[in-house]
């Protein structure tokens, strides 16, 4: 028995594989075919420049994010190394001076590559909020102040407001990209230092005071929340796993430095992978021509779908884990590497293990509060009470990515799905559904085909809601569309393939990351804004 549902596994893999190839080939076809019919199509694409002299083919360059990285990357990998060099020698000297060193390398970071004006736009939050907190402010008062510091960044960033004060006729567009990427990384490693600082107030009684220094606490704060290597594209670390980082046992200067080169060799590697990919791929490019995206059919519009999510996937895979591997350095246990896209077929766990960072603090600092407060304040279900706290943690993720319609679209339908799962594991508990487990599934192998069937459509619709945040309301208005009236040769292969992630998904479900160190999913008792 075992023998055959290893070989149906198999065939679902096989399956999926093929269908991804097939679905990109058809893209690549497409493109070409496009690009051969429409000479002048080719020239009037902004975003198609001149590639790498060995390939001879042009380059798709409209990703903002994966320039802005590679510029950010390329300019300050020597000072990294140089911060970590020097963070070694205090550590083993004088380990009470390293915070200091944190904030004093940063700010000249800060200073050296980008210049005085980003500076102040970086220091501007942590001096705010540290205002706050001293001055005896809780956490309404801070959960009050990103709100509307983030309403007031989401208005003047779309206004230009940072484009003009940084003077961008004078600098790259990367360099005005990173600064408004920290702006964001920043408000949330604010508010983690914040709301554990209160925390820590409140468990000391007035018999007992909170012996913190101000200095101290400053010393704390703006050496977490400026940490040079996290400062810019992240990931988010939580502010307690910050602090670890100063009691671990220090690892030796050899096998840390064996682990680093490792990393960034793998991660060299995929950059290389990524950047010779968009010299054969343009659908990125081709955006900027709506006629052309239209005018692809419906498979390799599908593999187009696929590149978006692939591309992301790696994109972060490479970012995240770059910066993650200059922090494992200072002994600090950053959050995994995103799990890839096409093993991952319900919401729940993309939201788990993509960005596990960002999943920790939504969990911790919103979800599990607001359920709290609930469960304790008002006569509800508990599964009432779930679905408020996951609402109140998705409006905080569309103000956080910002305030845009196809952000909206995207956190709403995200948010539709998870209730879906809800439902889907409510129901799952009835004694209706246990009869039906029993008396007609019979077995685990029947549930999970089960399972497979009905999470196909969810898996359709989370790769869609995907869409409208890689490419914005018009190509999510597009794939949308695709529903309408699909013919039955295209329904059956779509429908097919999306089967088979969804068996393979939940085949690999247990299976980590290269750097999951399962900490997520290992903890006790931790109510989540997602199913568990």
């Amino acid at each position: 028995m075992n023998i055959i549902l290893h070989f149906e596994q198999y065939i679902y893999l096989s399956i999926w594989i093929l269908a991804n190839f097939y679905s990109l080939f058809s893209l690549v076809q497409a493109q070409n075919e496009i690009l051969e019919n429409n000479p002048q199509l080719g020239y009037s694409l902004r975003d198609l420049a001149h590639g790498w002299a060995f390939v001879d083919r042009l380059r798709d360059i409209s990703d903002v994010e994966w320039s802005t990285w590679k510029h950010f990357i390329q300019t300050s990998w020597v000072y990294l190394i140089l911060q970590f060099a020097i963070s070694e020698i205090i550590r083993k000297t004088k380990l009470t001076c390293l915070k200091h060193w944190y904030i004093i390398s940063s700010i000249m970071f800060v200073l050296i590559y980008w210049g005085w004006k980003p500076l102040i736009i970086i220091l501007m939050q942590p001096v705010i909020f540290s205002t706050i907190i001293f001055l005896g402010g809780k956490k309404t008062s801070i959960w009050l102040t990103s709100i509307v510091l983030l309403m007031s960044y989401n208005s003047l960033k779309y206004k230009y407001y940072f484009w003009n004060f940084l003077d961008y006729k004078h600098i790259q567009d990367e360099e005005v990209y990173l600064v408004l990427f920290a702006v964001a990384w920043i408000e949330l490693r604010c508010i983690s230092f914040c709301v554990d600082y209160i925390d820590m107030k409140e468990k000391f009684t007035k018999e007992k005071a909170y012996k913190v220094s101000i200095y101290q606490a400053i010393l704390d704060m703006f050496s977490y929340v400026l940490y040079a290597p996290l400062l810019y594209v992240g990931p988010i670390m939580l502010y307690e796993d910050f602090e670890k980082s100063f009691t671990v046992k220090n690892e030796k200067y050899t096998t840390k430095l064996k682990r680093f080169v490792w990393d960034m060799l793998l991660y060299l590697f995929y950059t290389f992978l990524l950047d010779l990919s968009f010299h054969y791929v343009y659908f990125y490019a081709l955006q900027s021509n709506i006629e052309a995206i239209k005018s692809l059919p419906t498979l390799a519009l599908c593999g187009g779908g696929l590149w978006m999510g692939l591309v992301f996937h790696l994109k972060y895979v490479i970012s995240y884990g770059t910066t993650g591997a200059f922090a494992r350095l200072d002994n600090m246990e950053p959050p995994p590497i995103p799990r890839c896209v096409a093993r991952i077929h319900v919401y729940s766990l993309m939201w788990r293990y993509f960005d596990v960072g960002l999943y920790q603090f939504l969990s911790k600092y919103i979800y599990k509060p607001g359920y709290s407060v609930l469960s304790n304040s008002l006569k509800l279900s508990k599964f009432v009470n779930k679905l408020i706290a996951s609402l109140a943690t998705f409006i905080f993720i569309f103000m956080w990515h910002g305030t845009v319609w196809n952000i909206f679209v995207w956190s709403s339908l995200n948010y539709i799905g998870i209730l879906l799962e809800y439902t889907g594991k409510a129901v799952s508990s009835t004694e209706g559904y246990k009869w039906f487990r029993t008396k007609i599934l019979r077995s685990n192998s029947m549930e999970n085909r089960w399972i497979a069937f009905l999470c196909s459509p969810l898996l359709a619709l989370s790769a869609i809601s995907n869409f409208y945040l890689l490419a914005g309301s018009e190509i999510g208005d597009l794939f949308f569309g695709l529903l309408k009236g699909p013919t039955w040769s295209n329904c059956f292969i779509i429908s097919l393939s999306l089967y088979c992630c969804c068996q393979i998904s939940i085949a690999l479900k247990d299976i980590p990351s290269r750097t999951d160190i399962r900490k997520i999913s290992e903890k006790k008792n931790v109510n989540v804004f997602v199913p568990n």
